[in-house]
């Protein structure tokens, strides 16, 4: 079975999507022995969730479960404050604690589908998103509501 050694996820919504999405993905993440890096903007943007408020969301999820206390799991801002992902302008700190990745996810149809859809890696990848726009739904062949979970191998 393949592990990864680090995994960046760049985080979106908060509320469920945090709770009942990412954080399941994480402590899968973490009991493969996976050091993961929480990405979330650094300034507030619509509904999304900030590395602020992640922290505080982190240390709740350690108060009920162990597999979050751990120093494996960390939060960083990305600089950002809006819905979608610029990888260009990623917060040095964020650059500096992600050199090791070879995972990469990016959750949200902002940052996955409009911003990054044909982004590639020299790491794997995961993109997981929800179509909730027509257009961008029709540009990819796909469907409105239809969810996109697109993982592609490290590009060499």
């Amino acid at each position: 079975q393949h592990t990864y050694s680090q995994a960046v996820v760049f985080v979106d919504n908060s509320g469920a999507d945090v709770c009942l999405g990412v954080l399941p993905f994480v402590r899968f993440l973490l009991q493969q022995n996976t050091r993961v890096v929480l990405a979330a903007n650094s300034r507030p943007a619509l509904n999304d969730v900030t590395d602020r408020e992640l922290v505080d969301i982190v240390h709740r999820a350690r108060v009920i479960d162990p597999a979050f206390r751990t120093d494996m799991l960390s939060v960083c801002g990305t600089g950002s404050s809006g819905p979608c992902l610029d990888l260009r302008k990623l917060d040095a700190r964020l650059v500096q604690t992600s050199q090791n990745a070879d995972l990469v996810v990016i959750v949200g149809m902002g940052r996955a589908i409009h911003s990054n859809y044909y982004a590639r890696f020299s790491c794997d990848s995961l993109k997981l998103a929800v179509f909730k726009n027509q257009m961008a739904a029709d540009a990819a062949s796909a469907h409105i509501y239809d969810a996109l979970c697109k993982y592609e191998r490290a590009v060499v």
